[in-house]
């Protein structure tokens, strides 16, 4: 069926609330940014314009023109005056004129192309000088790392080397300590009352590699009450507390009275006691100077050092003396010597018994520490 139009009472057809249209702005988004237009065109016969020169070029490669652009332009501008000048080739006499100029056309055109190769030879030599640069870098910067990676591995390696030297010192030590405490090997037996004496004994602190593990049923003092846990046991804990716990009485102090305060007062009290300390300083030292006349300082007498004893000297014995006095030193050294060798074995004859005594009980105790070893060997061999 045919749609009906919605008329207004007017007689004009209903407008809708929205709609879609179309528009064209001079501003795009760069997602849909294309190249330039490049429109067609149409060359008129028999001529050439200068603009064609540069129909090569499009966006991105030569355009928009730079310094180099710039240049082939007016390159290609002297060339169409060079052309322009050059005689027709219809003149028969100006043809070697024509020839000379083209060779030096081309001989120019043959330097510049040379530069342009100097040129782009050189720019390419500074590409890669610049790369060997860059690698040249990378490689330092590499072993770098890898020196450095190195170094905190030997480090590392150093520290756990010195940690483990640091533990075999200190277990060697323990274990000389250890040793010293017995050096002559004998079975010792518990002291008892020694371990329980010391708060550091294995009755108190037993180690943990025999076996002992002291927090192994640590849970069972803890202490559990709902007087802690709960918020009912917290008050009734409250409600046991003294009053001038949870309500203090704050004790006010009165101000103790003193000398006026305030910045003048306070400064002015200050210099009127050093005044007094500076008179009565004054006053005592008049009574000194007036009790006592001081002597003069540059007058005192100065007691010269009591002079030391002349050096003794020996004198010199005579070349034909001298055998004489070392034989007599070397006799004197002998009887000395026996002088003494005397009275130790006087001392020795005195002492003969308590000798003869002390070489009986030393015999005896020898032979006891030997039926201490045969008993001890025996044990050793039994188990």
């Amino acid at each position: 069926p045919r749609e009906e139009a919605v008329v207004t009472e007017t007689g004009r057809p209903f407008s809708p609330l929205t709609r879609t249209v179309g528009v064209q702005t001079l501003y795009r988004e760069s997602e849909t940014q294309t190249d330039p237009y490049t429109p067609e065109y149409v060359v008129q016969p028999g001529s050439q314009p200068e603009l064609l020169a540069l129909a090569t070029l499009s966006y991105g490669h030569g355009l928009p023109a730079g310094l180099a652009e710039v240049e082939m332009i007016e390159r290609a501008r002297a060339k169409r005056a060079w052309e322009a000048s050059l005689p027709p080739l219809n003149d028969l006499d100006e043809m070697e004129t024509r020839k000379m100029m083209m060779e030096e056309q081309e001989m120019k055109e043959w330097a510049f192309r040379e530069e342009e190769i100097g040129k782009i030879q050189e720019m390419r030599l500074e590409v890669l000088q610049r790369m060997l640069q860059e690698r040249e870098k990378e490689h330092d910067s590499l072993n770098a790392k890898r020196l450095e990676h190195l170094w905190t591995k030997k480090q590392q390696e150093k520290e756990a080397k010195v940690k483990h030297l640091r533990k075999e010192h200190i277990k060697v030590l323990r274990k000389l300590s250890k040793a010293r405490e017995n050096i002559e090997g004998k079975l010792e037996r518990r002291d008892v009352i020694q371990s329980y004496a010391n708060p550091g004994s294995e009755t108190y602190a037993p180690l943990t590699r025999v076996g002992v593990f002291l927090d192994r049923s640590s849970e069972q003092y803890s202490v559990r009450s709902h007087l802690l846990n709960t918020y009912q046991g917290l008050l009734e804990l409250e409600a046991t507390l003294p009053d001038y716990v949870t309500q203090p009485r704050p004790k006010i102090r009165a101000p103790k009275r003193g000398p006026p305060v305030g910045g003048a007062a306070h400064h002015r009290q200050r210099r009127i006691q050093e005044l007094n300390k500076v008179s009565e300083t004054i006053e005592i030292n008049k009574l000194k100077d007036t009790d006592s006349i001081r002597p003069l300082r540059f007058l005192e007498k100065v007691e010269k050092p009591v002079p030391r004893p002349p050096t003794p000297t020996v004198a010199t014995p005579p070349p034909e003396v001298e055998p004489v006095q070392q034989s007599l030193i070397v006799l004197q050294k002998l009887i000395r010597g026996r002088a003494a060798q005397n009275r130790m074995f006087e001392g020795k004859q005195r002492r003969l018994e308590l000798i003869r005594e002390l070489r009986s009980t030393h015999a005896l105790q020898a032979a006891g520490q030997r039926e201490k070893s045969v008993a001890r060997n025996a044990t050793l061999v039994g188990q």
